[in-house]
């Protein structure tokens, strides 16, 4: 997997979409979403997945020049929802959809996920890449990588989501779906 700072295609975002989430004004986040995703797409293109219903607030914020694409989901963390994208053997571009349930269906605003369960399968099948569904719970967030075989982790966030999997089997499926050597 190559490393967050690697140049790549383009950014993926997600329009905020659930008032819960954010606890004071839904459209200051918006307009501050508007803000980084014009401020990123100076540089790179900016795909951004919005609620069908939202699209039009979403255009008239950000203007031209941002992608949008219109697909269900329940919150705007798409670095841990959607996929994680890798370099497959053959040297195209593959994406991983780990399993979600937002963050140990622990946190108290969460109203469902089910919408960003699917959304890693949702954006790979937008994209027509090739997707690899892992049988573990990971958000993508949980993740570093430095492009040189090394991923950066902690155990809160695989082995408490993963009870059945010991750290010795984790160990090596982040080594099988990442194509890295070292955990830490």
């Amino acid at each position: 997997m190559p490393a967050e700072w690697h140049p790549h295609q383009h950014c993926w975002m997600a329009w905020p979409c659930r008032p819960q989430s954010w606890p004071f004004e839904l459209s200051r986040v918006c307009a501050t979403f508007a803000t980084v995703a014009n401020a990123i797409a100076r540089f790179e293109p900016v795909k951004m997945i919005v609620q069908p219903a939202q699209i039009e607030e979403a255009a008239r914020l950000c203007g031209a020049g941002i992608d949008f694409i219109s697909l269900p989901i329940d919150d705007s963390w798409v670095r841990d929802t959607g996929p994680s994208f890798i370099i497959d053997g053959r040297g195209g571009i593959a994406g991983i959809d780990w399993q979600f349930n937002a963050w140990g269906e622990s946190r108290e605003n969460i109203i469902d996920y089910q919408e960003d369960a699917l959304l890693a399968q949702r954006i790979l099948e937008y994209t027509q890449i090739h997707r690899y569904a892992a049988p573990f719970i990971l958000e993508g967030g949980a993740i570093h990588v430095d492009g040189e075989g090394t991923v950066l982790t902690s155990a809160q966030c695989l082995l408490n989501r993963n009870p059945q999997i010991s750290r010795n089997e984790m160990e090596a499926q982040l080594r099988d779906y990442l194509g890295i050597s070292k955990v830490i």
